[in-house]
């Protein structure tokens, strides 16, 4: 049961929250953001545990937007785009909140975040991003958000295991 305390805490959390393009000097921060080699999987599915600086600058690289969530001044989140269709839409990827910040507004944030950061610099009226269907709470929150399954493509994961990736988006509210 969420109290009106839990709820006060949310919002004075929310309210110190910022963002910011990701700077070369944030890349050891954010390579220490996956916990473990599921989450790593969550955020990074080609990345190899422990995600290392140079994985993370060669995805940098080769995707868009690549922007940090501050809680004052600490990283507690990182997302990009790794699709970006001008005018039409943009797929979010390398989703990740620092794991003792979870379920505390701050995916929520985030995600909000790239969605403003699409509409203001490509115009685009779609959001997409992919979630492995063993993430529960990834599945959750972005249903929460508004997303909603368009496709499944079989994937294999490392282990052998087969897994869904569901598709999701979210169209711009005109």
């Amino acid at each position: 049961m969420i109290t009106t305390s839990d709820w006060k805490n949310e919002i004075k959390m929310i309210e110190k929250l910022s963002y910011r393009t990701v700077e070369s000097f944030d890349f050891e921060t954010v390579c220490a953001l996956p916990q473990n080699l599921e989450e790593l999987f969550f955020m990074f599915p080609k990345a190899e545990y422990p995600l290392t600086v140079n994985q993370l600058e060669a995805a940098v690289k080769s995707r868009f937007d690549s922007t940090v969530i501050l809680y004052d001044e600490e990283i507690v989140g990182f997302a990009n785009f790794y699709e970006v269709n001008r005018n039409d839409y943009c797929s979010i990827g390398n989703v990740i909140v620092k794991s003792n910040f979870r379920k505390k507004g701050i995916g929520g944030f985030l995600i909000e975040t790239m969605e403003n950061i699409g509409i203001e610099r490509y115009n685009v009226s779609e959001f997409r991003l992919s979630c492995f269907n063993t993430n529960t709470n990834g599945i959750l929150l972005y249903s929460k958000l508004g997303y909603k399954p368009y496709e499944i493509e079989k994937r294999i994961s490392r282990e052998n295991e087969i897994l869904a990736l569901i598709k999701m988006n979210k169209k711009k509210i005109e």
